[in-house]
């Protein structure tokens, strides 16, 4: 005898699936100037092709459309700013404005101290660039943040799944479109496809406080290299990075170093090394600095609720300013780059 309450089981925990093996997908709705939020199936059969047009900036996007991904990582700052560069390419190419998700930082990278802030702390939200790499052309787009919009509970609301690919109706209907996507990362099938822009760069500038606090500490250095060394939890990661530890030893830097840096040469060298006396050795032959040596960094870490998501911010323009540039890492696909380390690695 068959055994329907099974069936109906089985069912339900196989609703999705089934749904989606006949090509429809599972979105919620939420109507204008409504509050009730409605769940129902849509096929899936006509997407909306990417489109983007840097010569007519009065037509680029919508002020009154947005566009939103939610993130449930909590990840470091450049994995963010990664789904950030995902969510405006999106946004762009559905001819919307990207509002941006408030970072949710892991607090690992921030002496196990959670940070509450937006995005405009760190970047530039009304002045991202936007270039054309075949053309070269280049425009400035704005992003939002809820707090820039008054009436956002009166919206119409599409919520989408990772996977869901936005329908031309989809994008003339709602006001806001919000795609949950867990990383906020590369979606394969989508941004490297309808939604990826590949033709097209996209720059976050700093903040206006990031700029001026990188200004008045390069002023006060000349003639600089940076050295990044990287070290603390990858340390650990000993199969991925078995020469770390011996190649960011500072005899080891010394000897490195020497090869391309003159004695006496000013160093700054940003580091995830806690103990500030570790590069002493350093300072036999060069003239190092590091954030503590500057009290307008200092005070961003030595504070109540510090920050050192904001002092990498700061940090990685000291660095990309640098007159010579040395980086951890081996660049991981064979690009010429001078390193610490015989390993291969992004940092």
């Amino acid at each position: 005898m068959i055994d329907m309450m099974k069936i109906l089981e089985l069912i339900k925990k196989n609703i999705k699936q089934i749904i989606y093996s006949y090509g429809y997908k599972i979105i919620k709705v939420k109507n204008k100037h409504s509050r009730k939020i409605k769940t129902t199936i849509v096929n899936k059969k006509k997407s909306i092709p990417a489109k983007f047009n840097d010569l007519n900036t009065q037509e680029l996007l919508s002020k009154n459309k947005y566009f939103l991904v939610a993130v449930d990582a909590k990840p470091g700052i450049n994995h963010l700013r990664e789904a950030l560069n995902w969510l405006v390419r999106e946004s762009i190419s559905l001819n919307r404005t990207p509002l941006v998700f408030k970072p949710n930082f892991d607090s690992c990278h921030n002496f196990n101290i959670d940070v509450d802030a937006t995005w405009n702390k760190y970047i530039n939200l009304k002045n991202i660039e936007i270039t054309n790499t075949l053309t070269g052309n280049k425009i400035s787009i704005e992003a939002a943040m809820k707090e820039d919009i008054a009436n956002i509970a009166e919206f119409s609301v599409l919520w989408i799944e990772r996977d869901h690919i936005i329908t031309d109706m989809e994008n003339k209907t709602f006001d806001l479109i919000i795609r949950h996507n867990r990383t906020g990362l590369e979606i394969s099938g989508i941004h490297n496809g309808i939604r990826g822009l590949p033709e097209y760069s996209v720059r976050f500038l700093p903040s206006i406080f990031v700029l001026e606090t990188y200004n008045r500490v390069r002023n006060k250095i000349e003639n600089y290299c940076a050295i990044h060394v990287r070290r603390g939890d990858m340390l650990n990661m000993i199969d991925t990075y078995p020469n770390l530890n011996h190649d960011t030893h500072p005899d080891q830097i010394i000897t490195t170093i020497s090869k391309v840096l003159p004695r006496k040469s000013n160093i700054y060298i940003l580091t995830n090394e806690r103990d500030r006396d570790y590069f002493n050795p350093l300072k036999k032959y060069y003239i190092v600095f590091q954030y503590f040596d500057f009290p307008e960094l200092r005070e961003l870490i030595e504070c109540e609720n510090p920050d050192n998501f904001l002092l990498f911010e700061i940090e990685k323009l000291i660095f990309e300013n640098a007159n010579t540039k040395i980086y951890t890492f081996t660049h991981p696909e064979g690009g010429f780059r001078l390193s610490l380390s015989k390993d291969l690695g992004w940092a």
